[in-house]
């Protein structure tokens, strides 16, 4: 058996095991899906986000902007940081130049010292892959949307909760709907906004000793596999709120925002936490000509701080310059450190390429995932 089918077999096993797991850990202030060009201006899109994005970071925003019908189509995603890259290249190409009879005499041994060759591999370069899909029509009076999006991170550390070296498996595996509306009031400079939305959600978060053979034995067995499916649903509901004053040449815009009002209730197998109520607030300001666009946000996420998490992470701003409608180039600070984007609009088809920074802990420097995501959206 060769040494990718082996590691892979590990990866596959880990994630088996984690679904069956009851481990809330991922979900945080920021959306649970954001526009790649919202990310590349540092996830600062309460007061103006792109696309299908509107629904999640602010649908009073639907109330703003030229005709009745905005979007119909799909987009597709893909996602990786570049220490993936590395490792899987390692994994592929990491297996010596052995004769097929040195080979065979060593297959026990070279069974074992593959995985810790793997193991050692995202010790120091840890695996952080995903995708996200979405498929969605948006129009000035509301906007419906399916969308997916599973992140999953695989990495090793010296010292885990008992002191011995193990592999931690994460992930982030959103999916389910989503439906908004807006409106706008007598005053043509104050909208309201509200979604609701069903969730299909399962948040892994394992670790497995890198000496126990039987956990990991264990994590490969059939009832394992069978607890891939255990996701945990529940319905939310979102509220938001947009000032949007407009003038020839500059427009400020400030913006609310109420997420999981009254907590979103998560029921299923992994008996999981409620998606906690977050209050959040942007500002931004808009400087235009008749085709072109320089738009500076400011958001602030998480104000009462329910999820505990540090300053540097719910801060979230940027920059989103359009030109002539049709390319995008975008800029900002996410969990603080540089973001950028870039997108092109070929009327039918949107090609996006964009780059953050996440932090998986909440100390600066300690666990970073520098992340590159490309997409194609097709529709009208």
């Amino acid at each position: 058996m060769s040494a990718l089918s082996k590691n892979l077999g590990l990866c596959c096993a880990i994630l088996a095991g984690s679904h069956g797991l009851p481990a809330f850990a991922q979900k945080n202030s920021a959306p649970i899906y954001q526009d790649p060009f919202d990310l590349g201006a540092g996830g600062a899109s309460l007061t103006r986000a792109s696309q299908v994005g509107v629904l999640f970071s602010n649908p009073a925003l639907l109330a703003y902007g030229g005709g009745f019908h905005r979007w119909l189509g799909t987009e597709f995603s893909v996602l990786s940081n570049r220490e993936s890259i590395e490792t899987v290249r390692g994994v592929i190409t990491g297996s010596g130049g052995e004769d097929d009879a040195s080979a065979e005499s060593t297959e026990g041994t070279e069974e074992g010292s593959e995985t810790a060759d793997f193991v050692e591999k995202i010790f120091d370069d840890p695996v952080h892959i995903g995708w996200g899909s979405t498929l969605a029509w948006i129009t000035s009076l509301g906007g419906f949307s399916v969308f997916s999006r599973f992140e999953p991170d695989l990495r090793a550390r010296q010292f885990g909760a008992t002191g011995l070296p193990e592999v931690r498996f994460r992930a982030e595996s959103y999916h389910g709907a989503i439906a908004g509306t807006s409106l706008r009031t007598p005053w043509r400079w104050l909208a309201f906004g509200a979604a609701a939305k069903y969730l299909y959600v399962s948040e892994p978060d394992i670790a497995v000793e890198i000496t126990d053979e039987a956990k990991i034995a264990e994590l490969s067995s059939p009832d394992f596999v069978q607890n891939l499916a255990s996701h945990n649903t529940g319905v939310g509901l979102d509220g938001s709120v947009l000032a949007f004053f407009q003038g020839r040449r500059v427009d400020y815009s400030f913006a609310g925002k109420i997420d999981d009002i009254g907590d979103t209730k998560l029921s299923g197998e992994q008996n999981p936490e409620s998606f906690r109520q977050v209050m959040s607030a942007g500002a931004a300001i808009t400087f235009h000509t008749g085709a072109d666009a320089l738009h500076l946000a400011l958001d602030m996420r998480d104000i009462g701080e329910v999820y505990g998490e540090p300053l540097y992470k719910r801060v979230h701003a940027g920059a989103k310059l359009t030109l002539r409608t049709w390319v995008g180039l975008s800029a900002g600070i996410h969990h603080g450190y540089p973001s950028f984007g870039a997108e092109v609009d070929l009327i039918l088809l949107r090609l996006s390429a964009t780059s953050w920074t996440r932090e998986m802990s909440n100390t600066p420097g300690l666990d970073t995932r520098r992340i590159w995501l490309v997409s194609l959206s097709a529709g009208i």
